[in-house]
Parts: C-alpha cells; sequence; structure tokens
C-alpha cells in the first residue's frame, strides 16, 4: 500500500517525526509561533493602537492562523504518497506555500509597526498594488488545497474515512474560506453597519457586536480544513467505516451551513454574538 499511513486514527507521535515529514514546513510554522510571541510581547509594551485595539493584534492573529495552517498540511502530509512532497512538483507545492504566507506576514507585520493599514489600504499606488498582491497570495493559500487534496485523495486507495475527512475539510476551505474571503477583499473595509471600530468586540478575535463583521465567516470557513478531520478522529473506534462516512458527510453539511448562516448575518447587518 503506497502509503504513509493506513490507521484509521492521526498518528499524533514525536515532534521529530513531523519535522522530517516535511522541514520547511515546520520550521516555517515553528517560526509563526516566535512571530506570535514577539507580537504578543510588543502588544504588551507598545500601547498604540489601531481601528481600536493593539497595532499588534493583527500580526499576531495572522502568524497564528498560518502557523496552524501549515501544522496542520504538516499532519496531513502522512497521508500523502511515500516521498511525494520531495518531487519537483512536491517542492513547488512546498516552497510557494511558503514564499506566499512569509511575503504577506512580512508586509502586516512592518505596516502595523508603522500604525499602518495593511489591508483595504488604497491611500497610495504602493499600498493599492500591495492589497492586490496579497489577495493573489490568499487565493493560492486555499486553492493549493485542492492540489494537496486531490494527491491526497489518490492516494487514498482504502476508504480511510480520516482520509476522506481531510479532502472534504480542505474543498471546504477552498470554497468557503476562499470564497468568503474574496468578498471580503472587494470591499472597503469588514464592518457592515455599526461602529467601524474593533475596539470592544468579542475577546481575541475582535468581532464587533454591533453590527455585522464579515471576518467572522472567513474564518469558520478557513477553519473547516481541521474542523472536519478533528470532527472524525474524535468518532469513537467501535463505529463501522461506513457509519464514519455518513457522519463525516453530516458533519461536514452542517458546518457549512452554520458557515453559511454566519455569512447572512453579517451581510443583514447583525453581530455573531451581540
Amino acid at each position: 500500500m503506497d502509503q504513509q499511513t493506513s490507521p484509521v486514527e492521526l498518528p499524533w507521535r514525536s515532534w521529530r517525526t513531523y519535522r522530517d515529514l516535511e522541514p520547511t514546513w515546520f520550521y516555517t510554522s515553528a517560526g509563526l509561533f516566535g512571530l506570535m510571541a514577539f507580537c504578543l510581547l510588543a502588544g504588551a509594551v507598545d500601547d498604540r493602537l489601531f481601528n481600536g485595539v493593539s497595532v499588534w493584534s493583527k500580526p499576531f492573529k495572522f502568524a497564528m492562523s498560518l502557523a496552524v495552517y501549515f501544522a496542520t498540511l504538516l499532519v496531513f502530509s502522512r497521508y500523502l504518497p511515500i516521498g511525494y512532497l520531495g518531487t519537483k512538483w512536491g517542492r513547488i507545492l512546498v516552497m510557494s506555500l511558503v514564499w506566499v504566507a512569509g511575503a504577506e506576514m512580512a508586509y502586516i507585520t512592518v505596516q502595523s509597526a508603522l500604525g499602518e493599514a495593511s489591508h483595504f489600504n488604497s491611500t497610495s499606488a504602493f499600498h493599492g498594488l500591495m492589497y492586490s498582491l496579497m489577495g493573489f497570495g490568499a487565493a493560492w493559500l486555499v486553492t493549493a488545497l485542492v492540489w494537496f487534496g486531490w494527491v491526497l485523495g489518490r492516494n487514498n486507495m482504502n476508504r480511510n474515512p480520516i482520509a476522506l475527512a481531510i479532502i472534504i475539510g480542505l474543498g471546504l476551505t477552498f470554497i468557503l474560506g476562499g470564497g468568503f474571503g474574496g468578498y471580503l477583499g472587494g470591499q472597503t473595509s469588514h464592518w457592515v453597519g455599526g461602529v467601524e471600530t474593533d475596539a470592544n468586540g468579542i475577546w481575541f478575535f475582535n468581532w464587533v457586536t454591533d453590527g455585522g463583521d464579515l471576518r467572522v465567516a472567513h474564518f469558520f470557513g478557513m477553519h473547516a480544513m481541521q474542523a472536519i478531520p478533528l470532527f472524525a478522529v474524535l468518532l469513537p473506534a467501535r463505529i463501522s467505516y461506513n457509519v464514519r462516512y455518513v457522519l463525516v458527510g453530516v458533519f461536514s453539511t452542517a458546518y457549512a451551513a452554520f458557515c453559511g448562516f454566519t455569512f447572512y448575518q453579517a451581510l443583514q447587518g447583525q453581530p455573531f454574538i451581540s
């Protein structure tokens, strides 16, 4: 069987196992976690605000999101054909994602350090160009998941429910996370009604509580790639494969509907949680 793993559950092994699977993704994820720590410390000593929250809030959250993104792909790579990420096309996939994520994080961090917007910034031709390039980069980060899922699916010859959940999760992140993100990127801000500030928003996320916030649907859409496989992993081992397939399908449908509801809710100017 040409697979790196065939058990029903995801193999949770030592960090060295995942480092050896794909060192570039491993160290990229580790570096992003380090950037998170830096932003947290910077926010503790720098009292400047942007949109009512710390100027370091955005790079902190983006670093966290991308760190989890690469860590997730690293775990999923156990389901790829042995050695695939070392092939020519595999290296293109690996390095293109790292370069895109690295460039976006660098720009977001620099802009935050300057106390300026990275998103929705058209104050100059340069900032407008950079925002457009960020949009193309974000599109690749979700489109590449289809490539990853296709290769994983070709290798999933034993109908593993976990692999199925991974493929569905990657597909929904492309459709929902990418779709909501594309709509969000075409607007002038993430607010729909209410006061245009993130101050007094929901803890940690800063989602507004007096109007709609398009970031909510984008967030849940982007994290379908973690939510659906996690659901499959948590299913009791005694359940048969056929029942697992059904439950994964039902949960995926419900999750997609929930994401769609949060998008509709934001468009109506309603807060996710008031």
